[in-house]
């Protein structure tokens, strides 16, 4: 998302208007949904609902091949990969400034 696509949002529309830097609220609105996605990454991570009892099902993520075949290895740490996707090299420091 880039500053210009702020004035589909009607919330930071207004902040604009009412004096808000652009690129402030550009910030704000990259920051939290990258906290999302944190909180997302968490849960599956987690492989569960924390809140669920332990006869409740959980969840693994599993690779699969070019088929759709499991290929018996599981896939965790999701959350330690975050800041390495990031494209800008950055490791996500730059939503923090």
């Amino acid at each position: 998302m880039d500053a210009s696509a702020l004035s589909d949002i009607a919330a930071a529309q207004r902040l604009i208007d009412a004096g808000a830097d652009p690129h402030d609220v550009l910030l704000v609105a990259r920051a939290e949904a990258y906290e999302a996605i944190v909180a997302a990454v968490g849960v599956l991570d987690e492989g569960g609902d924390p809140n669920a009892r332990e006869s409740d099902p959980g969840w693994h993520l599993i690779e699969t091949d070019a088929e759709c075949n499991p290929t018996g290895r599981e896939i965790g740490a999701l959350h330690e990969s975050l800041g390495e996707t990031d494209a800008s090299g950055n490791e996500d420091a730059d939503l923090w400034e």
